[in-house]
């Protein structure tokens, strides 16, 4: 039977509608199996509410302070004789290197929300949860702000929170009661943490609730591989979730970002050599060139499996290492040689099996190779086709995060702390110095 919707009234084709539809859904639950109550149960979660801390707060909090220990390791960077470490989410504790058998805890600048940092001239620029915050570190005795862009960087944190003007920004979470929910064992939205629940999050387990990870990431100095804040002439350049954001920072009371150039999902650190950037990314690296510094323009991409990326770049090759891990979601531990001679065509040359590898460095023929928890790894890279062949130290008794090699000194920053090592005869490395991190 066809029904002739147009003779009746609006309100009976609705009624009439509305009866087919729930006539279908009684159909459809007798002959398709279903989630029904054999498959949903009681489950109880430890409820966690986000805790705010104002804009304007976060914003008159960035000052010097006497030198505090190193608790854990983030970005570091090198400049004129000193080091500039990361304290992820906290700010930068200032190292004076100028002696790299004994380095000198000089001082911590507080900077509530960062993650990321570059030193030009006498500034240091750190990200600030969304903010841009520009430090003038001529006197490190008396650092101050002298400049600021506000909503910079997107304005969320790894479990989606939003930063807002009226609310802030997440900065802790806050345990309250335990929640019962009835849920179906057929779907669940869950997610190894737990799930989203109203205006927090619920996890089935305390104690792997990770609230760190839960709260909001010339020669112009030398950040590590792992970088995500690169300097290049008159220009910073910060990579934000999927885009490049390049910041004109000549006058660093008067900041001026121009606007966000899209790249691709996953993008993770930057490398930059000349008039070009090297951007590694979860899927591959992208080479962009800045001949316009304002607006970066892409040149060409290289691809590779899924896996964390951080690339360096020395003459005509590129070394990428890739790396499993969960953020990544990948299962390959490699380092690449890739001959990027035609920066529109870059090749895939030598492939070498690595333990987990994070961040590299090269100076000369000495490449490093932070191994993860296999340690420090040193190869002579003289012959790129040989060099699984050719490694020359390696400290296992560390887990290694980043590197940068400089004049035959060696920073490089870990799990454990800051190990200096003098490399100026390659086959007599020695250990200069180490400052411990407490883990308190």
């Amino acid at each position: 039977m066809k029904l002739n919707y147009s003779k009746m009234s609006d309100k009976k084709v609705i009624t009439i509608q509305l009866v087919i539809y729930f006539a279908l859904l009684m159909f459809m639950s007798l002959i398709l199996p279903g989630c029904t109550d054999k498959c949903e149960q009681e489950n109880t979660y430890t409820y966690f509410e986000p805790v705010y801390t104002s804009m304007e707060e976060l914003r008159n909090a960035v000052e010097i302070l006497p030198p505090i220990e190193i608790k854990q390791v983030g970005k570091i960077f090198f400049k004129d004789g000193y080091l500039f470490i990361n304290e992820p989410n906290e700010g930068v504790h200032i190292i004076d290197n100028r002696d790299p058998s004994n380095p000198i805890n000089k001082s911590f600048i507080n900077i509530p929300g960062a993650f990321d940092l570059a030193v030009r001239g006498t500034v240091l620029f750190s990200d600030s949860y969304t903010d841009l915050v520009a430090i003038d570190i001529n006197n490190l005795e008396e650092v101050q702000e002298v400049g600021r862009i506000e909503g910079l960087f997107n304005g969320f944190n790894s479990y989606g929170f939003y930063a807002t003007e009226d609310l802030g920004v997440v900065t802790s979470w806050k345990q309250t009661n335990e929640v019962t929910i009835t849920e179906s064992t057929c779907k669940t939205n869950r997610n190894d943490w737990g799930m989203y629940y109203e205006y927090g999050l619920l996890t089935a387990d305390v104690a792997a609730f990770n609230s760190a990870s839960a709260v909001a990431p010339t020669n112009p100095g030398m950040g590590g591989s792992m970088a995500r804040f690169a300097l290049s002439n008159d220009y910073l350049y910060a990579l934000d979730n999927s885009d490049i954001v390049a910041v004109n920072v000549a006058n660093v009371s008067d900041l001026q970002a121009g606007a966000p150039t899209y790249i691709d999902w996953g993008i993770e650190t930057i490398f930059p050599k000349g008039n070009t950037l090297f951007i590694g990314a979860q899927n591959g690296m992208h080479i962009m060139d800045i001949t316009n510094p304002s607006i970066p323009t892409l040149i060409s991409n290289y691809s590779h499996i899924q896996s964390c990326d951080p690339v360096i770049v020395d003459g005509n090759y590129a070394f990428v290492t890739l790396r499993s891990g969960t953020e990544c979601q990948g299962f390959t531990n490699q380092l690449e040689v890739i001959d990027i001679s035609d920066l529109s065509d870059p090749q895939l040359k030598y492939t070498y099996q690595m333990t987990n590898p994070h961040g590299l460095g090269k100076d000369g023929s000495a490449l490093f190779i932070c191994d993860g928890e296999a340690g420090l790894r040193v190869f002579d890279a003289t012959d790129l086709s040989t060099i699984d062949d050719n490694m020359i130290a390696h400290y296992d008794k560390i887990q290694a995060y980043d590197i940068i090699p400089f004049n035959n000194i060696a920073m490089m920053i870990g799990a454990d702390g800051l190990f200096q090592y003098d490399y100026s005869d390659l086959s007599d490395i020695k250990l200069l110095s180490k400052i411990t991190i407490s883990h308190e």
